[in-house]
């Protein structure tokens, strides 16, 4: 009986949630407290007492969006094969995510504070850096290029894709097609370097 409450209370805070994507969803990087309390059917003191403030639930909803990004990048990377394949899926991957809901990507990189944002390109480069290293090892180059190319290759694949989902100037598998040619071109002619070394 002792545990009930505490699934009670993990239960509503996944519906208080739910209920500020609808209003961000349908509201934008300036949904309010007030819209999203009346979204879950309580009051906005009841959704401070869940979140603590705006940057609780902004936090709540960074680790909420930033495991999906995760799972569908690690799907991504996990694929077999062709390298230029695997990289063309990882940042299609990324950009997907965000073309799939804007205004929740609006909300965060507008709402979210800079450690919040972060710690979601430290996770993604991250996974990004497991991956590259072990390509460079199997290609007998200097493995230890993994971790800044990641970081400079999550950063760069973030801005643009910021830079997409306000202009949308073009499809996204064009998009998706630059940023290959740019970093395959780059990662292939450093590693064949390096493993001629």
């Amino acid at each position: 009986m002792g545990r009930r409450p505490r699934t009670d209370r993990a239960e509503r805070r996944e519906q208080l949630l739910d209920a500020a994507l609808v209003v961000i969803r349908r509201d934008g990087p300036d949904a309010s407290m007030t819209a999203i309390a009346a979204e879950g059917g309580v009051t906005k003191p009841i959704l401070y007492r869940h979140f603590g403030d705006r940057q609780g639930l902004v936090a709540a909803l960074v680790d909420r969006f930033t495991g999906q990004l995760t799972d569908e990048l690690g799907a991504a990377l996990a694929l077999d094969g062709d390298p230029r394949r695997t990289l063309t899926a990882a940042i299609d991957a990324h950009v997907r995510v965000v073309e799939r809901d804007p205004q929740l990507y609006r909300f965060l990189t507008r709402s979210g504070t800079t450690q919040e944002l972060t710690e979601i390109t430290e996770r993604i480069a991250a996974q990004v850096a497991v991956v590259l290293g072990e390509r460079l090892r199997q290609l007998g180059a200097d493995s230890g290029a993994a971790e800044p190319w990641a970081h400079g290759i999550v950063g760069m694949v973030h801005l643009a894709a910021d830079w997409w989902v306000e202009r949308r100037t073009m499809p996204r598998a064009r998009l998706v097609e630059y940023l290959v040619a740019l970093l395959w071109e780059g990662l292939e002619s450093v590693a064949t370097q390096e493993a001629r070394r």
